[in-house]
């Protein structure tokens, strides 16, 4: 035999003879489990790529309308506005007080790392669409209840306290938006 043939002999051997037996077991194994598990990754992998290829969830659109933030305007000038998965600004009332808000909707959604509110040009009033619904849900309504239609809502602070407040938009039965809880906070009365 050449020395060629030779020095390559040793790794003809089978795998049994030249691994210790616990590796030649692990690793006809894997042989035998490695394309489907490799499958199986490629397949979990091609879901998440797909997952993070949206800039998030859409909201179904109903006649034209698509909402994508929320803005409350208060009466005394301050506001609070939805950005994706939280808000900025938070409501502030004083207890046996009430505290009248403007609701403003916007089919602009800003990037994520953009914090200032929706321009104005883009504010909408569901008051120009009629059909639509504002539902409010207060977290804990011995501190506050909310007052309202689709367009103007009022937050009475009953007891001194924090809670969170949650805005759903519907026409019919059809939920057309959903804003993340909104904290807000009921103040001890002034004396």
């Amino acid at each position: 035999m050449s020395r060629r043939v030779q020095a390559l002999r040793p790794l003809s051997l089978p795998l049994s003879r030249s691994l210790p037996r616990s590796l030649s077991r692990s690793r006809a194994t894997w042989r035998i489990v490695a394309l489907p598990v490799w499958r199986a990754m490629a397949l979990v992998f091609a879901v998440i790529l797909g997952a993070c290829g949206s800039d998030g969830p859409t909201e179904p659109t109903v006649d034209g309308l698509q909402i994508q933030e929320i803005i409350l305007a208060g009466d005394d000038g301050t506001f609070a506005f939805s950005h994706r998965d939280h808000w900025h600004g938070a409501p502030v009332v004083r207890q046996g007080e009430s505290a009248g808000y403007t609701l403003y909707f916007s089919e602009l959604q800003l990037a994520a790392d953009d914090h200032d509110p929706p321009p104005t040009e883009s504010w909408i009033s569901l008051a120009d669409h009629p059909g639509y619904a504002v539902h409010v849900v207060v977290e804990d309504p011995a501190l506050a209840s909310w007052n309202g239609d689709p367009s103007r809502g009022t937050l009475v602070g009953h007891l001194a306290g924090a809670s969170r407040m949650s805005f759903v938009v519907r026409r019919g039965t059809t939920t057309v938006y959903e804003a993340p809880p909104l904290n807000f906070r009921v103040q001890e009365p002034a004396n």
